[in-house]
């Protein structure tokens, strides 16, 4: 009876111990599916979800019809993005616009200060009266100055002069006194809406540009390519 007993109770251990080993299990896979779940909430999409992005009155290089769509959400303030401008969008332009394989999207997410905003605003009116030609221009110039100039009205009104006719640049002017909030809560609201946590945050054909290097992103460029072939 007595070794009865014992074999009974070990039997009930090694039950109880199961049960809680199920137990922990279940409970480590619900938190595990619940951070996936908030991971992708956080990031907003990742490389293998296309979004919907609306390329329409956007300032942009390159082939409209290109097969590729490059999308930079950036600062003017932003030190990262004027590395981005100066080191590694030379080789977008050469390898990949140039060569018709895409073309490429600038929309403003000033998140740095309030210089940010005025750039972004202050670009928006240059995109709005001078087109696309004007608007490159001043993207170039502005990003070559040093981050700590701050974007006062004549300051920006100078950099403008460098590149278009005084008349232009008055015009511009008009237009930014005007108001251009609605042209740079529509890149905002879209950077918000795709997830979008800091500048320069790249996509491509909607798609979450996540690689290391250049290599990488023309590689995904190539793969899109031949996607839409």
């Amino acid at each position: 009876m007595a070794k009865k007993k014992k074999s009974s109770g070990n039997t009930s251990g090694a039950a109880s111990k199961a049960s809680k080993v199920i137990v922990w299990v279940v409970l480590a896979i619900v938190l595990l599916v619940v951070a996936l779940v908030l991971i992708n909430n956080y990031t907003g999409s990742s490389s293998d979800e296309a979004q919907d992005i609306d390329y329409s009155s956007q300032p942009f290089l390159g082939d409209e019809n290109a097969p590729v769509k490059i999308v930079e959400f950036g600062d003017y303030k932003c030190i990262h993005c004027q590395e981005f401008h100066h080191n590694n969008f030379p080789v977008i332009d050469q390898e990949l616009i140039e060569t018709g394989k895409a073309s490429f999207y600038f929309m403003n997410m000033p998140i740095i200060n309030a210089d940010s905003e005025k750039g972004a605003e202050f670009s928006e009116a240059v995109y709005q009266v001078l087109g696309d030609d004007g608007f490159w221009k001043f993207h170039d110039v502005l990003f070559a100055e040093d981050l700590n100039t701050s974007f006062t009205d004549d300051f920006l009104m100078d950099k403008l002069r460098e590149v278009v006719s005084d008349e232009e640049a008055e015009e511009v002017l008009q237009v930014y006194n005007n108001g251009t909030d609605d042209a740079v809560s529509t890149d905002t609201e879209l950077a918000d809406e795709l997830g979008v946590q800091g500048t320069p945050t790249i996509f491509v054909n909607g798609k979450l540009f996540e690689g290391q290097d250049m290599n990488d992103l023309i590689d995904m460029v190539d793969e899109e390519t031949q996607e839409a072939n």
